[in-house]
């Protein structure tokens, strides 16, 4: 079952981390390029102004490559004295009150945050996928903190409109007030996940950064997820990120990552749960079936899908004053319709049960999908629910879902019912919502035996002399269990 501090997430599921901890340039806010260029601007001016002395190498800053090396995630006075050690020249550290223009480490980094304050001046943009995720969070209680090198964090969030997004900031004046090692040290995250109250093994941070990333590996994080908005994933995963995404919307936190053959799931998120039916499909290469949840129909949110091998069919739709003829893999009948009660309440598909815990896992040699739920009756009364479900690779034509079920400190009925849906559509693809999608029409329903029943379905082109194979599939009937 899940880990006992999982907290609830929206749509009645829940998340596995109890905090997330980001950084802010390139993963909250778009100002990593800004940053770039006044670092280039810098670098450049600082170099010229020595080329052809000794030892200094006076090649131009690379805004990619020694943008990410040697800057990126760290204070500005550690990103000037790496960079310029790197090139050859070292600098004196001067202090907080050096002038403008002296040859300090201070001096150069003040001028670079001038720079850099000139280049936000047109506004600050948060990135949307961020944002969304954030105000998720927020709704299921997952405790969010900001961590930054820069001193400047408070104004930029409040100019990108997400300062009230956090629980905790902790920034680079922060830092330099408590003493606190900037990246790939992790003491600015730890200090992070102390002030939300929780250990960084029930933390994520979330990081476009080597540095950062390192930090997050070297802090005992549970998860390190890494941004990579420029195409340089294999250094986030070789500073040991668990995963990289292109763009947060791709994070689904309610990932487990622990065996390379299971694929595994940690309670209930509506906005991954499509994702998360598609990659713990089953299939034999004949039939293949969504892994979504037996008790749940076509919502917007479930989409309980089966597909078999060549089973094609064409529609007409009428729109814009015109006639479109489309083509798709037919939605065949759903063979996994499964629902249960407690002693006569409603049923689980019309919210008279819900989920307290949820784990999903896909073995992948196995070819076997294991549910694990704690569900709640409308009284209290709990269940322990173990669904397994396999697509047979021996018999191209069988798939099999069995159900155990145990009640936790009480007695009674438990009633179950089964059946199949022939009422499924092709209504998947957003892009085709206004076109004809009832691809089946039904053929026989019938009880060919005790707790068995039959439905055949055929598509719409299907004729007496020319058709695909027919769709159909059993069902046992419901009956009350004690």
């Amino acid at each position: 079952m899940s880990d006992p501090t999982t907290v609830r997430a929206p749509g009645g599921g829940a998340y596995r981390y109890r905090a997330v901890v980001f950084d802010m340039d390139g993963v909250v806010t778009d100002t990593a390029s800004l940053h770039a260029a006044a670092w280039k601007q810098l670098f450049d001016e600082v170099l010229g102004a020595r080329s052809g002395g000794p030892g200094i190498d006076a090649r131009p800053f690379d805004a990619d490559s020694d943008y990410r090396r040697y800057v990126d995630g760290r204070s500005r006075e550690d990103g000037v004295a790496t960079f310029l050690a790197a090139r050859g020249l070292h600098l004196p550290a001067g202090g907080p009150d050096d002038p403008v223009g002296a040859e300090t480490v201070w001096a150069v980094a003040a001028r670079k945050n001038r720079l850099f304050l000139e280049r936000i001046g047109g506004g600050v943009t948060a990135f949307a996928s961020t944002v969304a995720l954030l105000g998720r969070l927020r709704q299921a209680g997952v405790h969010t903190a900001l961590v930054s090198a820069s001193r400047n964090a408070g104004d930029i969030l409040d100019a990108a409109g997400v300062a009230g997004l956090f629980d905790a900031r902790v920034d680079g004046t922060e830092a330099a007030r408590l003493g606190l090692a900037g990246k790939p040290d992790p003491a600015m995250f730890v200090e992070a996940a102390a002030r939300l109250g929780v250990a960084p093994s029930d933390a994520v941070v979330v990081e476009d950064a080597v540095a950062g990333v390192e930090a997050g590996r070297r802090g005992g994080f549970g998860l390190v997820v890494g941004v990579d908005r420029t195409g340089h994933r294999g250094d986030l995963f070789r500073a040991g990120a668990d995963i990289v995404v292109d763009d947060l919307a791709q994070l689904d936190l309610g990932a487990v990552l622990n065996n390379p053959w299971v694929l595994v799931y940690e309670g209930f998120d509506p906005d991954h749960q499509g994702h998360r039916e598609a990659l713990c499909a089953l299939g034999n290469g004949y039939m293949a079936t969504r892994g979504a949840a037996p008790e749940a129909a076509d919502d917007g949110t479930h989409y309980p899908g089966t597909y078999l091998a060549g089973v094609y069919n064409r529609l007409t739709s009428e729109g814009g004053g015109r006639t479109v003829e489309d083509e798709h893999l037919v939605n065949a009948t759903s063979w996994l319709p499964l629902d249960l009660r407690m002693e006569g309440g409603r049923w689980w598909s019309e919210g008279g049960i819900r989920a307290l815990e949820e784990r999903q896992e896909l073995h992948l040699r196995r070819g076997v999908h294991t549910r694990r739920l704690r569900l709640a009756g409308e009284d209290g009364r709990t269940l322990a629910v173990v669904q397994r479900r396999l697509v047979s690779m021996a018999s191209p034509h069988v798939a099999a879902l069995e159900t155990s079920i145990v009640a936790e400190g009480w007695s009674g009925a438990v009633e179950v019912r089964s059946g199949v849906d022939g009422n499924v559509v092709n209504g998947n693809v957003a892009e085709y919502a206004a076109l004809a999608n009832r691809h089946l029409r039904p053929v026989a329903v019938e009880e060919v035996g005790p707790d068995t029943l039959l439905v055949e379905t055929e598509t719409t082109q299907c004729s007496s002399t020319s058709c695909p194979p027919k769709s159909s599939a059993p069902s046992s009937n419901g009956s009350a269990i004690r």
